[in-house]
């Protein structure tokens, strides 16, 4: 009886938590808010007390054209005033996500950017991923690596810090004849 329930719980819990997702700011490097978040992975784990999902075993996340891959991923929820969050029911609607945890190697795509890393944080309240451990932002040919990437949502900048190290292939201005 018991397991049915969180299985119920489930079922209920992680459709909510990608509608909350898409009606929220886009979660992923160049995602669409609009958009709805796709996540496929071997397994979950809900917690409802800690109001907390763990998906692991080959993360995929979609938003979009944008992906999120990692060996591990924890979404951790904000709960609406009110609730206890001990609820073994359905999830509440009004939880949203207030921070994701990406464990790797993780690699964050969004059109012909990539970036990649050992470990990337989502931040609801900042608005931004910050991808950190052996860090490598491509675009095209050009390679940027450093210590961390920290990319802003809102403005779609991106910064790389520590020990940065850059290649730049310029256009090829030769012409075939």
């Amino acid at each position: 009886m018991r397991y049915t329930r969180v299985l119920v719980a489930l079922m209920f819990a992680v459709p909510q938590v990608a509608l909350a997702q898409g009606q929220a700011a886009a979660l992923l490097p160049g995602g669409n808010s609009k958009d709805p978040v796709s996540i496929n992975a071997g397994k979950l784990d809900y917690l409802s007390k800690e109001q907390k999902l763990i998906y692991s075993g080959g993360v995929l996340a979609r938003q979009g054209k944008s992906t999120l891959k990692a060996s591990s991923l924890t979404i951790f929820l904000t709960q609406a005033p009110g609730g206890n969050g001990a609820s073994v029911g359905p999830a509440p609607t009004g939880n949203s996500v207030q921070r994701m945890e990406a464990d790797g190697p993780v690699t964050v795509t969004s059109g012909q950017e990539v970036g990649t890393g050992a470990h990337a944080t989502y931040e609801k309240a900042a608005n931004r991923v910050v991808v950190t451990g052996h860090v490598t932002l491509t675009q095209g040919p050009n390679v940027t690596r450093g210590d961390v990437l920290t990319y802003n949502l809102t403005s779609g900048q991106a910064v790389v810090s520590g020990h940065v190290q850059s290649l730049f292939t310029p256009a090829s201005s030769h012409k075939k004849h």
